[in-house]
């Protein structure tokens, strides 16, 4: 059974201008975590050591103890179940809004929210796959990637995304926003990172930061991703676009077997090595119905995805990261409301690294907002 997620920051209101971010006026904004509060720097303390990516970290983590969340974390707007080796956060808001988290992956894999009808949708996709060692694993949904800037692109598909994410802290209440902070470090504690997941009333939003705690600077690249359902990528448009520069990169998601199973062999356009040509967007409400994998490296702060067949709309925007990856299966072969049935939205530093200091930090956010209910 694949559980889906979503969170969203009731600090962060929508109008025609770009993101507004203000405080959030509440009993609970003490307990809130301020992203943008600015930090003392701190003394390094330590010996120089080659960075190591979080994928390849064998870190021996302490099993999840589930009386111990609900005894310390219940309450907030959160609840939380066994799935096995691991644990899921589910949040909920008196709204009807409400998400999951598998905590252990940092992973939202359900985003309900209200709509104007009166009835819930689910934004988010999610599949379930199983790898050579027989582990099954959940995929899509709102997810992050960190990994070294010497691993090309066309490899990631061999990278998992690591797990070992603690809980650290679940504040806010279910009135007006649930907030999750996890974090984890690399082998040698020289990268530390940080997630903190909000789901507020109308938002989901992912925060990602990364210190570098080292004494060289490194390059990271990076990526949060949401694989959003829709009914077909031939009714789903993305709108305001027009003018934005890209380049075509291969796919390098997982992708659900029955995609697969259709894509035996090379398709023109949509696989093999890209060059990397830069065009420019001519059309501001964007049909996905063809096979693309682009990343977009000059495009708003903002932008809506339309669904004509769900007839919804979702906004995605950014902070930190200056590029948009955008992938569609598209719609030849694929039937209409199926599992198979997604577009990948999302933010990255692919194409160009992110260089990190030692002892700086790195910050990057991804807002899911529903303007529907």
């Amino acid at each position: 059974m694949a559980y889906a997620t979503i969170a969203s920051r009731s600090n962060i209101f929508f109008t025609d201008s770009p993101w507004i971010s203000s405080k959030l006026l509440s009993s609970h904004s003490s307990s809130l975590i301020q992203f943008n509060k600015k930090k003392k720097k701190k003394k390094c303390k330590g010996v120089s050591v080659p960075f190591v990516s979080a994928s390849s970290a064998s870190i021996p983590y302490p099993p999840i103890n589930l009386e111990y969340l609900r005894r310390e974390f219940s309450g907030h707007g959160a609840t939380f179940e066994d799935i096995g080796e691991t644990c899921i956060a589910k949040l909920k808001l008196e709204n009807r809004s409400s998400a999951t988290v598998v905590l252990s992956r940092g992973m939202v894999t359900s985003y309900k929210v209200p709509v104007w009808h009166g009835g819930k949708m689910e934004l988010l996709h999610t599949w379930v796959s199983e790898e050579e060692d027989d582990e099954v694993v959940i995929q899509g949904g709102v997810s992050s990637a960190i990994f070294p800037d010497d691993q090309d692109l066309d490899e990631i598909s061999s990278w998992s995304m690591p797990s070992g994410w603690i809980l650290q802290g679940i504040a806010g209440d279910s009135q007006d926003y649930v907030q999750v902070e996890l974090a984890r470090r690399d082998v040698d504690n020289m990268l530390e990172m940080k997630q903190v997941i909000t789901l507020g009333q109308e938002t989901l939003s992912c925060e990602l930061t990364v210190t570098n705690k080292n004494l060289s600077p490194v390059q990271i690249k990076c990526s949060l991703l949401s694989h959003l359902t829709v009914s077909t990528p031939e009714a789903t448009y993305a709108v305001g676009l027009h003018g934005s520069n890209y380049v075509e990169k291969t796919p390098f998601l997982p992708c659900p077997e029955t995609i697969i199973e259709e894509d035996e062999g090379e398709k023109p356009g949509f696989g093999g090595n890209k060059e990397e040509i830069e065009y420019e967007e001519q059309s501001n409400y964007k049909q996905l119905n063809e096979e693309m994998s682009r990343i977009y490296t000059c495009a708003p702060q903002s932008f809506t995805v339309i669904d004509r067949g769900r007839r919804n709309s979702v906004v995605v925007g950014r902070e930190g990261l200056e590029e948009v990856y955008m992938f569609s299966p598209g719609s030849r072969g694929l039937e209409s409301y199926s599992k198979s049935a997604y577009v990948c939205i999302g933010h990255s530093a692919l194409l160009k690294p992110i260089s990190l200091e030692p002892c700086s930090v790195w910050r990057a956010v991804q807002h899911v907002h529903n303007p529907n209910s």
